[in-house]
């Protein structure tokens, strides 16, 4: 596996792995809502973030995306992809680039909580994100 810098012609790649991943691990949110964020992701938000990609064999298998320094606005692997450490690898490259690292993470995606508690993730704060509804914890990571 290899950890990259993302290039606008991995655009398609990326958002179609966002979608898919995205849909999966939030099931209690309704997929009407991804796919009418998926033009603002696609158009928007990947073109003005600085991402990471793990990639295998020139296929884009998870990604990072910073939406400020130190921010982690997104972290995703896709499915068939999932528990190979691609993710773990995206955070240890978060990791050296950042003394402290901060994201959010939906309360009810239990899985990605306790990914990020193995990854020395600790939660900070609560909060309910506006366009969902949901709860979010707000985790940190400190360089030691």
């Amino acid at each position: 596996m290899q950890i990259r810098e993302y290039l606008p012609e991995d655009r398609e790649k990326t958002a179609a792995l966002w979608l898919t991943s995205t849909i999966k691990a939030h099931p209690f949110i309704a997929e009407e809502y991804w796919l009418r964020a998926y033009r603002e992701v696609y158009h928007r938000w990947l073109p003005e973030t600085k991402t990471l990609l793990a990639e295998v064999d020139g296929e884009i298998e998870g990604f990072l995306s910073f939406t400020a320094p130190g921010e982690i606005g997104a972290l995703f692997v896709g499915p068939s992809c999932q528990g190979k450490g691609h993710g773990t690898a995206l955070l240890d490259a978060a990791k050296e680039r950042f003394v402290r690292l901060q994201l959010s993470v939906y309360a009810q995606n239990a899985r990605a909580v306790a990914f990020y508690e193995k990854n020395g993730f600790v939660p900070q704060a609560e909060r309910v994100e506006e366009s969902t509804g949901e709860r979010e914890l707000v985790m940190v990571w400190h360089r030691p």
